[in-house]
């Protein structure tokens, strides 16, 4: 290193030597920096995208996150409603089984009633009797006669100008037919 105090040596340089390598140097520099531009653009490009996917998937978060309260939401009035159809179907059970036993006692209570009223009033002192149950045969139903029904009047225009009846013949019936039928 040299002192300030000593006189440098100074060697000057003509202007037209320097400017070839000062141009050399900068179109040196630029060909080295084109590529460095190049892949900076590309980054910022790539953050750029980075940023745009990342405020979708904030979005994207939000509405997941709302949507998941939302069910969570629904979830708890359907346990609710759940718990309250419970409630409801042991309420149910409850005035069934209620109610069937009501209904028993009184189908028993009817019982008795109709019991009590068919059986004979026995005299004080005379052996009960059961009432013997109607007996019921099988036989074949028996034909109801006939009830003739009026005809209707016709009218005396009408009388007066139809001609009298024939008589006519009866049809034979087959003799195997049922009691019940009409001949």
């Amino acid at each position: 290193m040299m002192a300030p105090s000593d006189p440098a040596p100074l060697t000057q340089v003509a202007p037209e030597a320097a400017a070839p390598t000062v141009v050399a140097l900068s179109s040196e520099l630029a060909q080295q920096l084109q590529p460095m531009a190049r892949d900076l653009a590309a980054l910022r490009q790539t953050v750029e995208q980075l940023e745009v996917r990342q405020e979708q998937l904030v979005r994207d978060n939000e509405n997941l996150a709302s949507q998941l309260k939302a069910s969570r939401e629904e979830v708890a009035r359907n346990n609710s409603i759940i718990d309250q159809i419970k409630a409801t179907q042991i309420q149910m059970a409850r005035e069934s089984q209620t109610l069937t036993e009501r209904l028993n006692a009184s189908q028993e209570q009817l019982a008795r009633v109709i019991a009590n009223a068919s059986e004979p009033k026995a005299m004080p002192g005379a052996p009960k009797v059961m009432p013997e149950e109607p007996k019921v045969s099988p036989e074949e139903p028996k034909a109801m006669r006939e009830i003739p029904l009026p005809r209707p009047r016709q009218s005396a225009n009408v009388a007066q100008t139809q001609k009298p009846a024939r008589p006519q013949a009866k049809k034979p019936q087959p003799s195997s037919a049922w009691p019940w039928s009409v001949r």
